[in-house]
This record gives structure tokens, C-alpha cells and sequence, in this order.
């Protein structure tokens, strides 16, 4: 653990160098802008501005170059450097570099993703955590689904959005885990943000595809007070035929609540 940690802290000045060498400072200006837009909550990470596609360019020339000592204990370490630091691209660069190591997660992960779950405030964060990392730590340990339902509750939406993205791990790659999706699924189903409403759609829609029945029973259940938005964007795999009924069963009450 010592020679992995040492590693990450020689790794990780590499990454800040090459990240400071394609830093924009017009595109760290307007993300500083847009942090504090109602799409994207203010961070309390620092930006330094650098796009996403140079993000993942360095962290395949960081995986690369350092080779030698670049193993999966000594991308966790990464992980667990950049958090400390509180700096989103370098945390985005090491989450792509431990993705990199997927074939070697093990229980236990998920432990990790709970500590950096602080960082999930950040909603460009939460995405790579949830979708690379906490999803197929999650398949390795379904039973940190317990974790997910208490994130939901949170008043930060990047944590509750890193819950949803993570529970997706429990309805893909062969898993078929709907019921506990759907558990989870009904905490959030009165969401307004944006980043949720998309979030908790999408998720619907992939527990479509391994449970179609309970998704179908589930969105007519909650038609009467889910937020219509996600009813409608969650349904979208469902046969036309039951689609089309919920739908005007979602455009019925609407009236009857337009008349009163």
C-alpha cells in the first residue's frame, strides 16, 4: 500500500503538469461561469479549465508512460490523491485511468467510492464516478445498494445522482436486479433538476430491458404523483401499446388539474 501510494504521488504531479501544459483559459473562465448555473450547482471543486477530450488523452498517456508502476492498487491510490486535492480534472484523469483497470475490480471497491463519493458534489464528477467506477462496484456488492438509497436522500444532487448512476451496475451486464432499482427509482421520482430528470429516465429505461414487466407496473403505479417527465422519458422502452396508455393516462390527470 506504502509503494503504491508513493507511486500515486509521483504519478499525479505528472498529471498536474500536463494538465496545466493544456489548460483554456477562456474555457476555465466559462466554467467558472457555469458553475453556479442551475444546471450545474456550484462546485467546491477547483477547475482549471481543461476540455474533456484532453482529459482522456492524458490519462492514456499517464497509463502509458507510467507502466512500470502503474497497477490497479496504485490507481486506486490515484484516486484516493487526486480526491485529497480537490481538483476536478485531476480527479477525472485518475477515474479514467482506474477505469482502465476494470478487469481487476474486487470487492471492495465500493468502500473506496464511498469515501470519494465527497467529491460527487460536483456533477461533472459524479457522472465518472458513477458510470466508470461505483456501477460495477456496485455489481461486485449489490448489497451497497443500502448506500445508494441513503445518497438519494441527500440534498446534494451530484450524490444523488452518483446513486443512480451507480445502481444502473445492478440491471447491466447480465445482471437483473430490477426490483431493488425500482426501490431505489421511487425515492426519486418527484425529482425537477435537469441532471436528475435525465438520470433517473435513463435508469428506467435500462431496467426496461431486463424486467419489462416491472417497469410497466411500477410507472402505472406512480403516474399519479411521479413527476410526469420522467414517466415519459422512462417509459420510452416500453411497447408502444402500454406506452401509449400511460402516456394518456399522464395527459388525463394533467387536464382534470388544469380544470381545477
Amino acid at each position: 500500500m506504502a509503494k503504491s501510494a508513493a507511486a500515486a504521488a509521483s504519478i499525479l504531479k505528472d498529471v498536474r503538469a500536463l494538465l496545466e501544459a493544456r489548460a483554456d483559459e477562456k474555457e476555465a473562465a466559462k466554467d467558472g461561469k457555469s458553475r453556479g448555473s442551475a444546471s450545474q450547482p456550484r462546485s467546491p471543486l477547483k477547475a482549471l479549465g481543461v476540455k474533456t477530450s484532453s482529459v482522456r488523452s492524458i490519462a492514456r498517456e499517464i497509463q502509458t508512460k507510467n507502466k512500470p508502476a502503474m497497477d490497479y492498487g496504485a490507481a486506486l491510490a490515484l484516486v484516493d490523491a487526486a480526491v485529497g486535492r480537490k481538483v476536478r480534472e485531476e480527479i477525472l484523469v485518475a477515474l479514467d485511468v482506474l477505469e482502465r483497470y476494470r478487469k481487476d475490480f474486487a470487492p471492495g471497491l465500493f468502500s473506496h467510492v464511498e469515501k470519494w463519493s465527497s467529491v460527487a458534489d460536483d456533477l461533472e464528477v459524479a457522472e465518472a464516478l458513477g458510470t466508470r467506477v461505483a456501477a460495477p462496484a456496485l455489481a461486485l456488492e449489490p448489497v451497497k445498494i443500502n448506500v445508494l438509497r441513503k445518497w438519494a436522500r441527500l440534498r446534494s444532487v451530484g450524490k444523488r445522482r452518483l446513486a443512480v448512476l451507480a445502481s444502473v451496475g445492478l440491471v447491466s451486464d447480465g445482471r437483473r436486479e430490477a426490483a431493488a432499482v425500482l426501490e431505489l427509482a421511487e425515492l426519486l421520482l418527484h425529482e425537477d433538476h435537469p441532471a436528475m430528470v435525465s438520470a433517473v429516465a435513463s435508469l428506467l429505461r435500462e431496467t426496461t430491458k431486463v424486467d419489462a414487466k416491472a417497469v410497466q407496473d411500477f410507472l402505472f403505479r406512480r403516474s399519479v404523483d411521479g413527476n410526469p417527465d420522467i414517466l415519459r422519458a422512462g417509459s420510452e422502452n416500453l411497447d408502444a401499446a402500454r406506452r401509449a396508455a400511460l402516456i394518456a393516462k399522464l395527459e388525463a390527470q394533467a387536464a382534470v388539474v388544469a380544470a381545477t
